[in-house]
């Protein structure tokens, strides 16, 4: 079903039925499609993953966006072999799982959509298990985000179709986005959600043989969508203790310099101080993660920090709560 629905969608021109208004590139197409072809929209996709990674989406998600709508033009073209057919549906899905994740970021959570839902068909067209489970994921991770848990979960299970195909690291996301839809759902599923996180823990192991694409996902990250996971049950009163550990180290792994990735853990960190700890310690928390924002466009990020400060407003006799509380309105 996936595939006759992508296929139903790529008939109908993704380019400009699904996104923006896009130009008609047909006279530009190769006349017979390469590895080349397929080379370049793996190398965009990972120029466009870098530049999110570090900096988040708000000023590029459009950018990533129309990439998207001329690449997939391309798999209307005429290939040489049916392998890099494959694998340039597989490069075009990586592309719109990227675009997926940068329009997430960037607050467009319509385009969101359609560019994950883009990238699961794509990846069901290629074949290609590791893509497809990455792309429910991002929808998954998304409906978490709208607080829509129900569709979290149906998205996270199935990922994890066939989950003994799925490259270790990848499995380790895939059951991390699993742990955090469970986790949304409430404290009636706490234990399936402690039982996810110790999959995805058991499942992290670095082979040399992953995908290009998940290169980026280290330690560090794992323990941030821990965190991120077990944040919605400490907020709603369960343990916080394993959410802090996991922020904790988080922060800790990732690299000093400025990134989107730190830069949300911190503030997740510091809104869960504020509910369930210290409002001292999370101000100062709340505070580095302002120092670190520098270029970072990400309405993620802001949307961390507008719930951080919302906990803090109850402790606003408190003069370092209430100077970040300031800072926070004025930067988001």
């Amino acid at each position: 079903m996936e595939r006759q629905m992508f296929l139903r969608l790529l008939a109908g021109s993704v380019a400009g039925a699904a996104f923006i208004d896009a130009p008609d590139l047909s006279a530009a197409r190769p006349s017979r499609l390469g590895q080349t072809d397929v080379d370049q929209v793996r190398g965009m996709a990972r120029v466009f993953a870098g530049l999110d990674h570090q900096v988040g989406s708000g000023l590029s998600a459009q950018a990533v966006v129309a990439q998207l709508d001329s690449s997939a033009q391309l798999l209307h073209g005429r290939f040489g072999a049916e392998t890099t057919r494959l694998r340039l549906f597989s490069a075009v899905a990586d592309l719109a799982d990227v675009a997926g994740g940068m329009c997430f970021d960037a607050g467009r959570h319509t385009e969101a959509e359609r560019c994950f839902r883009f990238a699961v068909g794509a990846a069901v067209e290629a074949g290609d298990w590791d893509m497809r489970a990455k792309a429910l994921s991002g929808l998954a991770n998304l409906a978490v985000h709208q607080e829509r848990p129900d569709d979290a979960l149906s998205y996270a299970e199935a990922a994890l179709v066939r989950a003994d195909r799925l490259d270790p690291v990848v499995r380790a996301v895939t059951h991390s986005r699993h742990a955090r839809a469970l986790g949304s759902a409430g404290r009636h599923r706490e234990n399936d959600c402690l039982a996810a996180v110790d999959r995805a823990r058991g499942a992290f192991t670095r082979t040399g043989d992953e995908p290009e694409w998940v290169s980026y996902y280290s330690p560090a990250h794992l323990d941030r969508d821990l965190g991120r996971a077990f944040l919605n049950l400490a907020l709603e009163g369960g343990d916080h203790t394993a959410a802090q550990a996991h922020l904790t180290a988080a922060v800790a792994g990732f690299p000093d310099t400025a990134s989107r990735g730190r830069t949300l853990a911190i503030a997740n960190l510091a809104h869960l101080t504020m509910v369930r700890d210290d409002p001292r310690h999370a101000a100062a928390l709340g505070h580095s993660a302002l120092d670190g924002l520098g270029s970072i466009r990400s309405d993620r990020v802001a949307e961390a920090l507008r719930r951080m400060r919302r906990a803090g407003a109850r402790h606003n006799d408190i003069p370092a709560v209430r100077e970040l509380n300031h800072r926070v309105l004025s930067a988001v």
